[in-house]
């Protein structure tokens, strides 16, 4: 398959992450010189989500090496409408005077959010004159509370072992208000075995953990990562445990995790924490071969099983040419005698910049296209095929997809990351292939704007929420578990599928990025129109054709209840 745009862990990103996400630095004319202002928006990381509309507080400081004078700060809140974009005037403007005051001094600004949705906020410090002294400008949202985690198809990528702020207690209350049910992350060897044969597990991972399972969030434990600074010799050019002494080794690292985190004859809080368990992340298989790799998975599905033998083992972990959705791992894995080595395999399908519906096409591989509609019937039909010696097929799960906002790429915009968010999870229920589909990631990995790595998270780098945050919560609260029943329209650029029989919800949308009229025939009656906003419109149908107005973003048609 050809290359494609993939996302990679290429570093840690280390900017603070309590900095606002644009401050912007001015220069204050005060006493007779000129010194820097810088506005920041600096309510508490993750406050920016609200489960009620009403009146919220935001708090601005100034930064500034000097007395202020009179000044006057100006809040905007914006509105976003039905394609993602935000509204050109405001919906209200709020006025502040600020009297002389030091740099650093917290501003108070009182806002009115009128309901569900995404709401942006421009905030401008001017001077008694008029003069510009500094802006900022942020994202807030409410979105419906959720008691329950969301259906057991909607996985997302967190980062918590790689950087312990912001918090587990901020972020996974967040994943479970974005309606994910489950979470996909590592338990890195090098930090828990420092000194061979010593394990001490890091308490941001027995926090992550625990909290996790208290709050109802399954989750797939990434296994890998080598270990030179205790195995020096084992590992001389590669991180790969190829040698038996390396495999025993990270087997060894395997025993021990699964004991502290899958045993459930554990005492709380960690013991049955997880039963999943993925093994290595993106193996490049043009380094190591299908052998070495098999030979790892052994010991590891024996490590594991040995401790927790209902636990499931994910082989592949994304690897294989172009994330591996024709299948190529599991094929090289199969050959070597793997079948029952495993629960299932994953994938890692990324097709940016193109649409879920769509993809890319492809050379010299078993489906013409890397798309969901592609990709998704060719693997059920795989599995079919191979049914393991206990009766069981194997498991497909897709545990990295996900696209980027990327200013430099038309069309990859923050309203197309949520449309294809939306879409992808909608398409995916469709098939009934894979377990779960977990969006890589849930916050972005730094604030430069033109670094793609950057910018895959539904939230931003400080936790302010982007549209996908919204879609997500309003797509999993709206369908949940609803299995997709037929199509009202499946013609190249207009969809409309309908979810469920008793309780249907029908999803409509467009794929060519324009807004269409979908024509589709249901029963005269009310219905809600509702956006991904969760904003709800009635509207009565008197005859049994319905004109609906659809764009990328999936809205939803929902029979009122009686």
């Amino acid at each position: 398959m050809p290359t494609i745009h993939r996302r990679r862990r290429l570093f840690r990103s280390r900017i603070p992450w309590r900095t606002a996400l644009a401050a912007l630095v001015f220069l204050a004319f005060s006493g007779g010189s000129y010194a820097q202002v810088t506005l920041q928006l600096v309510n508490p990381p993750g406050s920016q989500v609200n489960l009620t509309s009403g009146k919220k507080i935001l708090q601005f400081k100034v930064l500034s090496p000097a007395r202020l004078r009179a000044a006057k700060m100006t809040v905007g809140v914006f509105s976003y409408d039905s394609d993602g974009k935000a509204a050109p005037a405001p919906l209200a403007s709020y006025e502040k005077s600020v009297g002389s005051m030091e740099g650093g001094k917290a501003i108070d600004v009182e806002v009115l959010i009128p309901r569900s949705g995404l709401f942006r906020v421009d905030a401008t410090l001017k001077s008694s004159d008029g003069e510009i002294l500094g802006k900022t400008t942020s994202t807030l949202a409410v979105v419906t509370k959720r008691d329950e985690v969301g259906p057991s198809d909607f996985g997302v990528g967190t980062h918590f072992a790689q950087r312990v702020t912001p918090p587990a207690s901020v972020l996974l209350p967040l994943v479970k208000q974005a309606g994910f049910s489950w979470i996909r992350d590592d338990l890195y060897w090098s930090a828990i075995e420092k000194k061979p044969g010593v394990f001490k597990f890091p308490k941001s991972y027995d926090a992550y953990l625990a909290l996790s399972k208290r709050l109802g969030i399954s989750t797939v434990i990434v296994l890998g990562g080598g270990n030179a600074d205790a195995y020096p010799a084992l590992f001389p050019k590669s991180d790969f445990p190829f040698s038996p002494d390396a495999r025993a080794r990270f087997a060894a690292y395997v025993d021990a995790v699964v004991a502290r985190y899958g045993d459930d004859t554990v005492a709380e809080p960690y013991g049955g924490t997880v039963s999943h368990w993925e093994v290595w992340n993106e193996p490049d298989f043009s380094k190591i071969s299908y052998a070495a790799y098999l030979a790892l998975l052994w010991e590891t599905f024996g490590a594991i099983k040995d401790v927790d033998p209902n636990a499931s083992v994910i082989s592949c972990g994304g690897g294989g040419s172009g994330g591996g959705p024709g299948g190529d791992c599991v094929v090289g894995l199969l050959k070597e005698g793997g079948l029952n080595d495993q629960t299932g395999f994953s994938v890692h399908p990324y097709m940016s910049p193109n649409t879920p519906e769509k993809g890319y096409r492809t050379v010299d591989a078993p489906i013409d296209a890397v798309s969901i509609p592609t990709v998704w019937p060719y693997l059920k039909d795989f599995i079919a095929d191979r049914v393991k010696t206990d009766g069981r097929p194997l498991q497909v799960w897709v545990t990295e997809m996900g696209w980027p906002v990327n200013p430099k790429e038309p069309g990859q915009d923050e309203a197309m990351q949520a449309a294809n968010l939306v879409r992808s999870y909608l398409l995916s229920r469709r098939y009934g292939t894979v377990r779960v589909l977990f969006w890589y990631d849930f916050v972005d990995d730094g604030t430069d704007p033109y670094n793609i790595e950057h910018n895959f998270g539904l939230l931003h780098y400080d936790l302010t929420p982007k549209p996908a945050f919204v879609a997500a919560s309003v797509l999993s609260s709206t369908v949940g578990k609803r299995p997709w029943v037929k199509a009202l329209i499946d013609s190249e650029n207009v969809k409309a599928y309908q979810y469920g029989t008793d309780d249907p919800v029908i999803a409509g949308w467009t794929v060519d990025g324009k807004q269409h009229d979908a024509v589709v025939s249901l029963p005269p009656g009310k219905y809600i129109l509702r956006d991904w906003q969760g904003v709800d419109t009635p509207v009565s149908i008197s005859a049994q054709v319905f004109h609906w107005r659809v764009g990328s973003i999936p809205r939803y048609l929902i029979p009122e209840r009686r």
